[in-house]
């Protein structure tokens, strides 16, 4: 698409870039006021002479005529009767009061005065249809006019110390303010002003409405109001203008390239600004300033580009950019912008069309030699942008709380960034002096060998020098899926900040970029990722030198670092010359998957690389430099990794549910009271309230349980000959909580169940339990820098069958017994939110117990039956192995299996023939478990 005639349509202009004044939007003002007042007519009609009867003779003999010396002309209307030519001169302090004119000239001179007048043409010339005369009114030798009105065809002009105070200008009229001519309070209702090529001309106070046209070629404009669809055109000086919805100002300098044309324009939402040649100083924008060598033409409201370019010529100086407001440089230099808005320094070759900037995709450049586009000392504010793009460069740009944004073919040089600011740096930019990050960001985006960048010698974003200088200061290693690498690469780095390998936002997790350094110093961090089941993970080189002291932070997605062969370390870093002070990994270790792993240099001809290893650096490399007489021949293998925070947490989670069955279970004599006692049947309900506490230890994990819950339920009594039989059903719910060092969990459990209770007369008992529980669990474990969590949802069925025999002596009894369970729970697997994948084996518990109690019985004299006792018993678990696999690879194994010994207190209270209640508090210890307490309160009633 050709640059040649694109229209740029004033009121569209780039509306969609800026915000909306609404109802608020500033509007023209009223036509301002006369700072003179206009002469009293009546004091003029008494001191003057009426000079028209003696001018009229001269009128109508058609020749030219003159009033002079202190004479007037009062209310007549002069129209051109005779051809070629038809003047009226003013001379010597005379007076033009309120006359028309109509397609004459009427001349002032030597102070002569004009008043109210009204001048116009449009009178076709009989001997020629193609001639038409215009009114003409021409103040020279300070004269002055008050109170003007210029319509179609007519004119005004003003020369030689002439004045004009609230002169209105219609649509087709003229005034031209020339050679020392001074001209206020003027209304371009439509019209033109133009201030001719001489640097003494001067208006003030000027409105340009409704189509109007302000062209200055030279003197100074002051004041000036610009309305929608209305143009100026300065080439001298305008100062103070202000453009309004819909208006346009281009500043051209006749003069040079130099030469200041414009001062503290205004330029509100919709108007714009085209600074074409010459300076433009302190503009205040609103809405747009374009400063392009492109140069055009104005008419009837609409900017036509033509093909006409200019390299450079074009400079802004000092302006401010508000929040909507857009500058755009395309050709010449922006030096000092204030950016709340948009500042574009883009090269690229484009114009108007349909209202909106079209881009041509090449460089404006393009076979034009010395072209630049530069911007020079901007300070981005908090809210702005600035971006830098297609051959353009930004100098000594101060992002302050804003953000900088260098695209492709972009180029900034001696940036400095602070209070939060933002740089971003894109593939195939780059940046060459300093650049500062003293508090907020930068972004370096990754990438292979650009056309343009690639002769600098490194790939992807480039910068010659970049300075991290407090804490607050982070650089990003921005991960590029378009390139066949993404690499970024900095000359010289100054690190007391941070550097994170990643967007800012984490967008790009699960991908990874290499940094390229040549010299590195300082003593801040870097933050690296890796998922290296495969061998992925960033990589740091430092290929030159290295001084300072480093933390590094690991960030896993959770796949352990292993091969089929084995756990194996991975390669981070590269420095060379770099010694064991340089690196070290923030907290001693880090969770990659399964494991942790250390940060350790490599050794002999290797120190220069850096490796994530599961096993830790030897602390004291050369304890004893003397060799053992007495070595050991004996095998000395690796020590085994020590498994990560979230591995331990799956481990544990999958050990939970055996230990949440049994402790819902207990047994059953507390629920039955003194049934044993009662030889008569009674159906009945009960409920009970129950806790544990377990502290449990494998060769794994170790972990704190603590389970409250409730338990509901009800059965029916069959009498049987010399025996009686209960049959029941249950309900429970209970909440575990799962403690460990680094981990925690949560385990909620709903249980239903069947029972049944065999009591002979003679004291032999059976007790049968069938249950089923759905267990919901919540997984938490430290990673790295924060957590990982994981939800899961399985179930489970249980049996346990009890026999023993309550035998009385006096009131005492005993209650010998043995008990046999088993659990099974079913497979499951999950995924923790770090990617870490858990599969767990069914969950298997089968244990056998053998115990007593001892007790006795007090009858009160309220007939109420109490029974204390104390209980002994050893239990042990059978089952050796509930597998939990890793990532699909590591395979752990929790070892329950073992004896433990059981002691408890607890007492039954047969109220009444109805109510019973009962408590119990034990106490156990043995192989991987100790149950500091644990307990349960309950009470029973019987029908």
């Amino acid at each position: 698409m050709k640059l040649n005639k694109l229209v740029l349509a004033l009121p569209a202009l780039f509306s969609a870039s800026f915000a909306a004044y609404g109802s608020d939007a500033p509007v023209p003002p009223k036509p301002f006021p006369s700072e003179v007042a206009t002469p009293d007519i009546n004091n003029i009609l008494s001191t003057a002479t009426d000079g028209w009867p003696t001018a009229k003779g001269k009128w109508d003999a058609k020749y030219q005529s003159i009033i002079t010396g202190n004479q007037y002309i009062n209310g007549e209307t002069f129209t051109r009767t005779w051809f070629p030519e038809q003047f009226l001169y003013v001379e010597n302090n005379s007076y033009s009061l309120n006359n028309k004119v109509d397609s004459l000239q009427l001349t002032f001179r030597s102070g002569s005065v004009a008043i109210g007048n009204e001048v116009k043409g449009g009178i076709v010339s009989p001997t020629d249809p193609n001639k038409i005369y215009s009114g003409f009114l021409s103040m020279m030798e300070d004269s002055i006019a008050y109170d003007t009105v210029v319509g179609n065809l007519g004119s005004i002009s003003l020369g030689n110390d002439a004045k004009a105070y609230n002169t209105v200008v219609n649509t087709g009229g003229r005034m031209v303010v020339g050679t020392r001519g001074y001209a206020q309070a003027n209304l371009i209702d439509g019209g033109y002003l133009e201030q001719s090529v001489t640097s003494t001309s001067n208006t003030k106070d000027t409105l340009v409405i409704n189509g109007g046209k302000h062209v200055i070629y030279g003197g100074t404009a002051t004041n000036t109001h610009i309305g929608s669809g209305s143009h100026q055109m300065t080439s001298g000086l305008a100062i103070d203008t202000v453009l309004y919805d819909g208006a346009i100002q281009q500043v051209y300098s006749g003069a040079g390239k130099d030469w200041t044309a414009d001062k503290n324009t205004t330029v509100l939402s919709g108007a714009t600004q085209l600074v074409t040649r010459g300076v433009s100083e302190g503009a205040q924008v609103y809405g747009i300033q374009v400063i392009s060598g492109v140069d055009g033409s104005w008419e009837n409201g609409v900017w036509t580009s033509d093909a006409n370019m200019r390299v450079d010529g074009q400079t802004v100086k000092g302006a401010t950019v508000y929040a909507g407001g857009v500058q755009r440089l395309q050709t010449g230099e922006a030096i000092g912008t204030q950016v709340y808005g948009l500042q574009i320094v883009s090269g690229e070759k484009g114009g108007w069309a349909n209202g909106e900037w079209t881009g041509q995709g090449v460089w404006v450049g393009e076979n034009v030699l010395g072209q630049t586009q530069i911007a020079t000392d901007s300070v981005i504010h908090q809210g702005g942008v600035q971006r830098v793009e297609f051959y353009a460069d930004a100098d000594k740009t101060l992002v302050d709380g804003g953000k900088q944004q260098v695209n492709e073919l972009g180029h900034i040089s001696n940036t400095t960034i602070q209070n939060g600011g933002e740089s971003t740096i894109a593939y195939g930019a780059y940046s060459t002096g300093t650049l500062d990050v003293n508090d907020g960001s930068l972004t370096m985006e990754g990438g292979d060998l650009h056309s343009w960048t690639g002769d600098l010698g490194g790939k992807g974003a480039y910068a010659t020098q970049v300075n991290l200088t407090s804490p607050t200061a982070f650089m990003y290693v921005q991960h590029n899926g378009n390139t066949a690498e993404s690499e970024a690469t900095v000359e010289t780095l100054t690190n007391n900040g941070t550097v994170v390998f990643g967007r800012k936002d984490g967008g790009d997790a699960g991908v990874y970029s290499r940094l390229e350094v040549q010299d590195l110093k300082g003593s801040g961090t870097f933050v690296m990722n890796t998922n290296i089941n495969g061998g992925l993970g960033d990589f740091l080189n430092v290929s030159n030198s290295i001084d300072g002291a480093f933390n590094v932070k690991v960030m896993d997605s959770g796949s352990e670092l292993r091969s089929r062969a084995g756990v194996n370390p991975h390669h981070l870093i590269f420095a060379n010359g770099s010694d064991s002070s340089n690196f070290t990994l923030v907290n001693g270790s880090v969770d990659l998957g399964a494991y942790k792993y250390y940060l350790v240099q490599g050794t002999g001809t290797d120190s220069d690389n850096w490796y994530l290893s599961p096993k830790a650096a030897d602390p004291n490399p050369n304890p004893n430099p003397d060799p053992d007489p007495n070595p050991n021949p004996g095998p000395n293998p690796n020590p085994k990794p020590e498994i990560s925070e979230g591995g331990k947490n799956a481990i544990a989670m999958a050990n939970v549910t055996p230990t949440i069955w049994d402790g819902e279970l207990s047994t059953l004599r507390t629920r039955l009271g003194d049934l044993r006692d009662n030889q008569s049947a009674q159906d009945g309900a009960w409920g009970k309230y129950i806790t544990n506490r377990y502290r449990i230890s494998t060769d794994n994990v170790g972990y704190k349980q603590d389970m409250n819950g409730v338990m509901l339920g009800g059965d029916h009594a069959i009498a049987l000959d010399n025996a009686r039989l209960l049959i029941g059903g249950m309900f429970s719910y209970t909440h575990s909580e799962l403690d460990a060092s680094s981990s925690d969990g949560k385990v909620d459990s709903y249980a239903l169940g069947l029972y049944t209770t065999w009591m002979h007369d003679s004291g032999f008992y059976l007790d049968g339990v069938l249950k089923a529980n759905h267990f919901r669990t919540e997984n938490s474990a430290r990673f790295n820098d924060g957590k990982t969590t994981a939800k899961d949802n399985s179930n489970g069925i249980g049996f346990s069958l009890e026999a023993g025999k309550h035998i009385k002596v006096d009131s005492y009894f005993i209650e010998p017994y043995v008990l046999g369970s088993v659990f099974r729970g079913e497979k499951t697997g999950y995924r923790f939110s770090s990617g870490m994948k858990v599969k767990a084996d069914s969950a298997e518990s089968m244990k056998g117990e053998v115990g007593t109690t001892f007790g006795k019985s007090f009858l009160l004299e309220n007939g109420a039956l109490i029974k204390p006792y104390v209980r002994l018993a050893v239990s042990h678990e059978f089952k050796k192995d509930n597998d939990v696999t890793i990532n699909s690879t590591e395979r752990f194994s929790n070892d329950m299996s073992g004896t433990v010994g059981k002691y408890g207190v607890g007492f039954t209270a047969q109220l009444d023939s109805k109510w019973s209640t009962y408590a119990e508090f034990n106490y156990a210890e043995g192989s991987h478990v100790e149950m500091p307490y644990g307990g349960h309160l309950g009470v029973r009633y019987s029908f």
